[in-house]
């Protein structure tokens, strides 16, 4: 039924192929049944051939044979024609043409695996096609990143050794490179991080934790460093026990409060509150920044993805991915609610206990 309205609605059935197929060879073998009999029939009583039964019996099956043969491979070129059409796209895709699709079929008949295996290649040949922009977009802004900072390094160590600079300017451009080189460091070390994450598929370790006291602890951590600004602190955890691997979860709290504080002005407030629910532990992490407005939202998980463009200095653009990545291995799931003036909180879930 379900082929036939499609039939009524878009001029065109699809089929199981199983049913296609018997459906063909029974209409094709009738039909060559009727042209042999006809055939015999007009040699008897139009030509007058005169034969016994027996041998009239063979002329026919024979003739049903080769007519039935010739029909049924001419007609199976129609539910192979989906096959033929992936083949020459695979052969375009493997020379190298990542934008190759196969076009939307145009018979009036078709099989259900065929039209599947057709969409199916195409949305491979697009994610394909994806996956090597992404790469791409990857290599040119790892290319980008690395440039910057030894640039800087670079004229700055010109500029040192040429010499004729004041003991203060000397102090001024070694401190310059020293913070180059930490940024490159920071970057190398987030890219060989998210490189490990990537080939991650599955969580191993499972170690007995508290969540509530590794956040306190990256607090304390990420305090001392932001302490020029005069931020206030509001915390309200209760024990957040948990079974999984430490140092993943680590790197959560540990990016997502150094961003809150990294983008968030003097004398703000930090909020970190937490909750159990049931077989899970929610964070929320709130900052009362400049917040990020609802087109940026969608893309702050993207690798080397920047909001702000005078920010670019505080980071890479990696900590978030890095964070997304944690808790997808951890089968967690993690929101950004945001607006622009209003600050920005990070909102994560994860399981007691990793399975």
């Amino acid at each position: 039924m379900s082929a036939l309205r499609q039939f009524w609605r878009e001029g065109r059935i699809v089929l199981p192929i199983r049913f296609y197929h018997a459906v063909s060879s029974i209409l094709t073998l009738c039909a060559a049944c009727m042209v042999s009999s006809a055939a015999i029939w007009a040699m008897v009583n139009i030509v007058g051939v005169s034969l016994s039964l027996p041998i009239l019996l063979g002329i026919c099956s024979l003739l049903t044979i080769f007519l039935g043969g010739v029909a049924l491979a001419w007609e199976t070129r129609y539910y192979l024609r989906p096959a033929e059409e992936v083949a020459r796209a695979a052969g375009k895709l493997a020379a190298g043409n990542l934008h190759v699709q196969i076009p939307p079929y145009d018979w009036r008949i078709g099989t259900r695996e065929g039209c599947l295996l057709m969409d199916s290649f195409n949305c491979m040949a697009r994610e394909l096609c994806s996956l090597d922009e992404m790469r791409k977009d990857f290599t040119r802004n790892v290319s980008h990143e690395f440039k910057t900072p030894i640039s800087s390094i670079v004229g700055f160590t010109e500029i040192l050794k040429d010499g004729g600079l004041s003991e203060e300017e000397r102090q001024e451009y070694i401190t310059l490179v020293h913070e180059e080189a930490l940024r490159l460091s920071r970057l190398s070390e987030n890219l060989l991080r998210l490189s490990r994450l990537d080939a991650q598929a599955v969580v191993t370790r499972q170690e007995s934790f508290a969540a509530d006291e590794q956040i306190r602890k990256c607090l304390i951590l990420l305090t001392e460093r932001f302490a020029n600004k005069e931020q206030t602190l509001d915390i309200d955890l209760p024990v957040l026990e948990m079974k999984g691997d430490p140092d993943l979860t680590w790197q959560i709290w540990l990016n997502l409060m150094d961003n809150a504080l990294k983008y968030s002005g003097e004398g703000k407030t930090l909020h970190v509150s937490g909750s159990v629910l049931g077989d899970a532990i929610c964070v929320s992490i709130r900052d009362e920044g400049i917040g990020i407005s609802s087109e940026k939202q969608e893309h702050i998980f993207e690798r080397f993805y920047q909001c702000e463009e005078s920010h670019k200095e505080l980071g890479n653009g990696l900590g978030l991915p890095i964070v997304k990545r944690i808790v997808e291995l951890l089968h967690g799931t993690i929101e950004c609610r945001s607006q622009e003036g209003q600050g920005t909180e990070m909102l994560v879930t994860l399981p007691r206990r990793i399975v």
